[in-house]
């Protein structure tokens, strides 16, 4: 009997091959155990995982199977873990000067070990790196790394570690090898190096083994893989937030980490809102959602299409209904944004510019409704003229402990009647 084209994409879609792809970056990797559980509870699961680095490490743990090892691993990992006489590298002058004891010991472990001393972080992969549950997992694997000193990269499988069997860990540690900060990794009569020299994120190892989509955990909010952003197949997880240096093992560094790796995989998903800030979903979030972006989009248009900006652009043509939604499109980096996500980057401006804290989880509808009721303050805000307006929202941010606006340049007209439109829209939003 002959196969419909129903039956034949049936059998297509049972044989797709979902990856999962871990980028390196050292300490940051927590970021990834952060992601890991929101993808567990998101019910994902992925027939190859591939990795670079830390990566890598993450990689192999989740083809063990090792969700909450890894989890509890990543909160409770320090700097002793890695290497000896280690210490965390921050971008503070006061971090340093904490650790000013430890310098002189760290340095001295570099110069005689030609990197420093990552006996404590190879005895952690040994620990943690089964046999036994790494070959018998139905789970597909691939880490890149790079030979030293010729810079050839090599993609190491599964089926090429097996039969190193106990030693296997030691692909891991050769991915991982940051030189020359880390010593090289010896393996045979080669030695190897981090697998960042070549491939950081690992995508196209994982399709040549056999995966039709990926998903993607970076480590980096910017230098990330323009290609990838956008192709059909992969789904970006990068972070919100900068992550701070490689070498910080810091226990609030990595808490950060890991639920920054929560959040950011969550709204990735759809199942929490914003980019910079965090928004729980709460009672009757998607209708207060949409709502306020019609209502805001509403009010927008008509006003920057009324606004003259003359005033504020010297010898430059303005195209009135592009200026506001331009400004916040280039700032969500999408060329052609949904009104939500407009709304949701103006609103995360203001809640910036009036010191509210990015590192806090805010309950949408809760925000919201406590959010009207301080602009109901700005009464009878519907009823100014813009330039009125615009005063009312400069004294409302000030009052809130943020830096008013200033009015020197287009750029800052477009932003205060975006404020304006939001807290017009605000002050109409139905009670939730």
């Amino acid at each position: 009997m002959e196969q419909t084209i129903e039956d034949r994409l049936k059998v297509v879609e049972e044989e797709k091959k979902k990856a999962i792809v871990f980028a390196g970056g050292g300490s940051k990797g927590a970021y990834q155990a952060g992601a890991w559980k929101a993808l567990e509870e998101l019910g994902e699961t992925f027939d190859i995982a591939a990795g670079t680095s830390i990566g890598s490490i993450n990689a192999a743990l989740y083809v063990q199977g090792d969700c909450e090892a890894a989890y509890e691993l990543w909160n409770s990992i320090t700097v002793e873990n890695i290497m000896a006489n280690g210490m965390n590298f921050e971008r503070t002058f006061g971090s340093f000067y904490a650790q000013r004891d430890l310098l002189v010991p760290f340095a001295r472990s570099v110069a005689s070990k030609n990197g420093v001393d990552v006996t404590p972080f190879h005895n952690m992969l040994r620990q943690h790196f089964s046999p036994e549950k790494f070959f018998g997992s139905p789970v597909d694997y691939v880490l890149v790394t790079v030979q030293h000193p010729s810079n050839k990269p090599v993609e190491v499988r599964k089926k090429d570690m097996e039969r190193y069997g106990e030693d296997a860990w030691k692909w891991l540690a050769a991915s991982a090898a940051c030189y020359p900060v880390f010593p090289l990794m010896r393996i045979g009569d080669q030695d190897y190096k981090d697998g960042g020299y070549y491939d950081n994120i690992p995508v196209a190892p994982a399709f040549r083994i056999g995966a039709t989509e990926a998903v993607v955990v970076d480590l980096e909010p910017e230098k990330n893989h323009e290609g990838y952003l956008h192709h059909p197949r992969i789904r970006y997880i990068k972070p919100s937030r900068d992550l701070g240096t490689f070498l910080n093992f810091g226990k609030d560094a990595l808490s950060f980490s890991i639920r920054l790796g929560y959040n950011d995989t969550m709204k990735a998903y759809g199942r929490y809102y914003g980019r910079a800030y965090t928004f729980l979903p709460g009672p009757y979030a998607e209708a207060a959602a949409d709502w306020l972006s019609d209502k805001f989009m509403d009010i927008l248009t008509v006003a920057e299409a009324n606004f003259d900006f003359s005033g504020s652009v010297r010898f430059q043509r303005v195209n009135k209904l592009e200026g506001c939604t331009t400004l916040l499109a280039d700032a969500l980096g999408v060329k052609r944004p949904t009104e939500r996500e407009l709304m949701f980057e103006a609103l995360e401006n203001l809640l910036r510019v009036c010191g509210y804290d990015e590192g806090k989880d805010y309950v949408l509808t809760d925000l919201l409704s406590s959010l009207k009721c301080e602009v109901d303050r700005l009464y009878p805000m519907l009823e100014y003229d813009t330039d009125t307006a615009f005063s009312a929202v400069c004294r409302f941010i000030s009052d809130c402990g943020g830096k008013e606006p200033e009015r020197k340049k287009a750029e800052d007209d477009r932003r205060l009647l975006i404020f304006t439109s939001l807290i017009r829209a605000l002050q109409q939003m139905p009670m939730i």
